[in-house]
């Protein structure tokens, strides 16, 4: 009987604690879950912030290099001088 009292008893305080940890405390479930989106979303920009900066940078080497410049043009546009010719290989 005494027993069953006090199981009882930690058992309703568990649940109040419980209960409070989880809807009424500071750090509830809610804000956690608010937080986390957050965090999540900040992630994506960092990520999407690099890819701007590395493609800046790329930009104003291309920029600033006339030998990367014609490295790009050859490499990456197909271009060619007027005496040359030009195969192009593509891979299946």
């Amino acid at each position: 009987m005494y027993r069953k009292k006090f199981l009882i008893a930690y058992g309703i305080t568990f649940f109040l604690f419980l209960l409070y940890i989880i809807f009424i405390s500071d750090s509830n479930i809610s804000k956690h879950i608010e937080l986390s989106k957050k965090i999540k979303k900040l992630d994506e920009n960092i990520i999407q912030t690099k890819n701007q900066i590395n493609n800046e940078y790329s930009y104003q080497q291309l920029k600033n290099n006339p030998k990367l410049l014609h490295q790009y043009a050859r490499e990456q546009m197909n271009m060619q001088k007027e005496d040359e010719d030009v195969f192009v290989i593509i891979y299946k």
